[in-house]
């Protein structure tokens, strides 16, 4: 695998760690509420109580995938994969990282295995530029099951060694992105599948 390959592997692996970080955090707060009532109500009946605790638990999993969330549909080739689950966060004071001024992304599942799709914008200079050199764009939709041996493991980056050639566009409610992609799962030359990704960010 060649050097430039290896650099992209690990910001990949990076940016999964920061968008599941982001995740967690961000559901954290939807599940908050009912462990607030769970505590305040303590003679509630061990029904209630349970059925509290299952919505907790379901709404740390992945961040606004309640009803009215966002979507997306990234199409690689001739594969096309669906998300209804998609989320954004801009600012490094939102993504939890001063390096990262954009992340989005979702959960879902391809052929039973569950994946995960992200949009992310790394700003070297942190200082949570969204375009432009000294930063990175990022499309990936990767395996979380199995990192050795991937199901799934297509990789669109741009940026790393000079200005990007293409970029992910933001306007607050919708990202769009027009990239080419690699198949991370082999170590031979770079490919350049064209791939689009359409997104509507939840509420």
């Amino acid at each position: 695998m060649t050097t430039i390959a290896r650099t992209r592997t690990q910001f990949i692996s990076m940016m999964v760690v920061l968008a599941i970080a982001a995740a967690a955090c961000s559901g954290s707060d939807e599940g908050t509420d009912s462990t607030t009532d769970n505590s305040a109500g303590s003679t509630q009946s061990t029904e209630a109580t349970e059925s509290e605790s299952s919505e907790t638990t379901e709404g740390t999993s992945a961040p606004n995938t309640s009803a009215g969330s966002g979507s997306a549909t990234l199409v690689v080739g001739d594969q096309t994969y669906e998300f209804d689950n998609y989320y954004c966060l801009q600012g490094g004071a939102n993504t939890g990282n001063d390096r990262v001024s954009f992340s989005s992304g979702a959960f879902g599942e391809v052929d039973g295995v569950r994946v995960q799709l992200d949009a992310s914008i790394q700003d070297t200079a942190e200082g949570d530029a969204m375009s432009g050199e000294g930063t990175i764009q990022s499309v990936t939709l990767n395996d979380i099951e199995d990192f050795a041996n991937p199901s799934v493991a297509w990789d669109a980056t741009t940026g790393f060694v000079q200005a990007p050639t293409w970029v992910i566009e933001y306007d607050g409610s919708k990202v769009t992105a027009n990239g080419t992609f690699d198949d991370s799962r082999t170590d031979d030359a770079i490919e350049e599948i064209p791939g689009t990704l359409e997104a509507i960010c939840g509420a």
